[in-house]
């Protein structure tokens, strides 16, 4: 089984400045994230969504909003012709001291239990550094996207305390990338 961790704000949707994405007329995907996940699924890989969301845990949002956005997302993928096997996120603020908030590695896990999910064979697509800290501790490929905070986070590269195994304009060029790389493999 193949399979990809994607990171959602800023991967697969716009962030917004300053702000979360705390309802569904607040989400925007992307040019062209529905389109690599759609390429993604026609190849037979499985899609994990991973995500902090913050804003739950400083009260900005709640959990019951943060799945009713993701469940709209999946909606609209399906709709598009792609699928995402699940989604994670985590409602903890930062200084929580949680185990699912990237750059820890909870939510890999977790999905790596439920569904049998082989993480050093597996890859993470993110737009932060946390995100490919992420990857990274469990022996994921990783992808840095531009999108995002990509660009941003790449600006302070000499102080990372990994680098991405790729680094991508954006979600569909490192879905090229990925299975270009994977040709051949089933």
């Amino acid at each position: 089984m193949k399979t990809v961790f994607l990171d959602r704000d800023g991967v697969i949707n716009k962030n917004l400045d300053n702000d979360y994405v705390k309802r569904w007329d607040e989400f925007e995907f992307l040019p062209k994230s529905r389109e690599a996940i759609k390429a993604l699924t026609d190849a037979g890989w499985d899609i994990v969504v991973i995500s902090n969301q913050a804003g739950v845990g400083k009260g900005l949002m709640t959990s019951r909003d943060v799945r009713e956005i993701n469940a709209n997302m999946i909606a609209e993928i399906e709709r598009c012709g792609g699928k995402i096997k699940a989604v994670y996120f985590c409602p903890h603020k930062p200084d929580d001291g949680c185990d699912c908030r990237k750059p820890k590695p909870g939510m890999l896990l977790r999905a790596a239990r439920e569904y049998g999910i082989e993480l050093t064979k597996s890859y993470l697509i993110g737009d932060k550094i946390t995100d490919i800290q992420t990857g990274a501790q469990v022996g994921c490929t990783t992808i840095l996207v531009r999108t995002g905070k990509g660009e941003e986070d790449l600006q302070s590269r000499d102080q990372w305390p990994v680098s991405p195994d790729y680094i991508a304009a954006d979600l569909f060029e490192a879905v090229q990338f990925l299975l270009n790389m994977n040709e051949g493999e089933q």
